[in-house]
């Protein structure tokens, strides 16, 4: 899927992720994708910080934007596992952008991994996921 499709079809299909311009896609192309966050008061736990949900939900969207920049056909993908591990705890008010690469597609199942970093550059967390591929 090019950008604009796969913007579309997210903005579309997945509304209570992408629709309220929260996060958006910065990108996506040859099995990567980028997703920005403006993180607003709902992303934060005590203390001030990106809580670990946010990070996740981050990880997986960015995950499944990477498989549709390989093709439309992972739009039925699932994610079967995901392991993350927090690095650092991002601020409030920065912009956190999250980094997905399809490292082996498969038939059956595609492994990507995914690096969230704050508006220095700062590494948050480093993830891993397994997707089952629709049959």
């Amino acid at each position: 899927m090019l950008l604009a499709e796969l913007t579309d079809y997210l903005e579309r299909d997945f509304p209570q992720v992408f629709a309220a311009g929260v996060v958006r896609v910065a990108a996506a192309d040859a099995g990567e994708a980028e997703l920005v966050l403006t993180p607003g008061e709902a992303h934060l736990r005590p203390g001030g910080i990106i809580s670990g949900p946010t990070l996740m939900m981050l990880a997986d969207a960015a995950a499944y934007a990477a498989l549709l920049s390989l093709s439309a056909d992972a739009k039925m993908a699932v994610t079967t596992n995901l392991n993350i591990s927090f690095l650092r705890g991002g601020k409030a008010g920065a912009e956190i952008r999250t980094v997905a690469r399809v490292v082996k597609p498969g038939r059956r199942l595609s492994v990507i991994v995914a690096e969230a970093f704050d508006g220095s550059g700062a590494l948050l967390a480093h993830t891993t996921m397994t997707y089952a591929m629709p049959a």
